[in-house]
């Protein structure tokens, strides 16, 4: 009987101490665990290469370092670049939380989690922009004294501000909002109807923007590019302005392969293709180079074309387009309708209620229809649209 107190007396004891046991641990758990502390600032350094001038327009990056904020233990800090000409850091807000008039500072959207990182110079100078309020190239002054200073953010949005520091930059004019791109457009005997006029979808038809090409924000010239059917015996021009023969590029000649644009000393002839069939056409307007590319293979060439969306009941209403290239011995790869819709719509371009082939895309007002694609988003309106069968590339002009 004893014993059996005994063991009673021996397991609560070591029960006891295990529970103490435990006790102490989470207390010791409590005591070793970091505090997060919020510090008032943090240093960033000053570039080793400050004392000189940067050229935003010929250096790809700016690079910053700074010292990790205390708080209170090693933590995961994303770095956010701030940029001011004044060293002012809080911005004039309207009662909808909206900037009044330019912004005293910027913060870029990128960042690092790296306290050594490089800027891209390109996000620097957009900041300029913004906060200079620049809109032409003659407001740009030589150089600028800039103010920056790091956001120190962490995952849970608790965040610190380092001191700030000067640089000198030499910024460049850069749009704010993108130019529209520069198209340029075919014009000829074999163009259309053949007539020479100045009427989009009816004598002149549009380049495509080569999709995902590189086009200048300020000016908006890249690369384009058409694709169709030419004759040797007709010639045609390409120009900016539909109507308008100031920007046009002719051949020397007649000949393809010897591109000339227009300038003080004259222009080109027509280009004449040196037997009929199928070419690509690429020119780059930011560059001013045009090339002639003959196709081996012949695409393939539909007797009509349609199109059906939500404003036609899809099939149940769709209507057809009509071709543009008139002309004798065209060959129809370029349609032409006219449209007016009072509410959004989806649609896309059709042969026939097979569906097979169809083209459809994601952009509007214009972009690069492909098989099987989605509905293209049009907005409610009047237009003129233009699709090349063979390229699969759209364009909505408004009426």
């Amino acid at each position: 009987m004893k014993t059996r107190n005994m063991k009673k007396y021996i397991i609560a004891s070591l029960l006891a101490g295990v529970a103490l046991m435990g006790f102490t641990s989470c207390e010791d758990d409590r005591d070793s665990n970091p505090t997060l502390t919020v510090p008032d600032s943090f240093v960033l350094n000053t570039p080793a290469l400050a004392g000189n001038v940067y050229d935003l327009a010929n250096c790809e990056g700016i690079e910053l370092s700074c010292k990790q904020p205390e708080f209170g233990y090693t933590a995961a800090v994303s770095y956010y670049p701030q940029l001011s000409l004044t060293d002012e850091w809080e911005n004039v807000l309207d009662e909808n939380g909206e900037i009044v008039g330019n912004p005293k500072f910027v913060q870029l959207e990128s960042y690092s989690t790296k306290a050594k990182f490089d800027v891209v110079a390109k996000d620097f100078n957009k900041a300029i922009m913004k906060i200079g309020g620049y809109t032409a190239e003659e407001q740009i002054p030589d150089n600028l004294d800039v103010y920056v200073r790091l956001n120190g953010v962490l995952s849970s949005k608790q965040n610190t501000y380092s001191n700030s520091i000067t640089m000198k930059v030499k910024p460049f004019f850069q749009a704010l909002v993108a130019a529209d791109t520069e198209l340029w457009y075919l014009i000829g005997g074999c163009v259309g109807d053949g007539a020479w006029g100045s009427e989009i979808g009816v004598s002149v038809y549009p380049m495509s923007p080569v999709e995902g090409g590189k086009f200048d924000e300020a000016t908006g010239k890249g690369p384009l590019t058409f694709t169709g059917y030419f004759t040797p015996t007709l010639g045609f021009k390409i120009v900016r302005v539909p109507g308008e023969w100031a920007d046009q590029w002719g051949a020397v000649d007649g000949d393809i392969n010897q591109p000339r644009l227009k300038d003080d000393s004259g222009e080109g002839s027509d280009f004449k293709v040196p037997s009929a069939g199928y070419y690509r056409i690429d020119l780059d307007c930011y560059t001013n180079t045009l090339t002639f590319t003959a196709l081996d293979k012949e695409p393939a060439e539909y007797s009509q074309m349609m199109i059906a969306g939500d404003f036609t009941n899809w099939w149940d209403g769709a209507v057809s387009m009509s071709p543009v290239d008139t002309y004798e011995g065209a060959r129809p790869h370029v349609w032409m309708y006219d449209m007016s819709i009072s509410e959004n719509t989806g649609m896309k371009f059709l042969v026939d209620s097979s569906w097979n082939p169809n083209w459809g895309g994601e952009k509007f007002p214009f972009g690069w229809g492909v098989g099987g694609g989605a509905n293209i988003p049009v907005e409610a309106g009047d237009y003129r649209i233009i699709f090349n069968d063979i390229t699969g590339y759209y364009h909505f002009y408004n009426k």
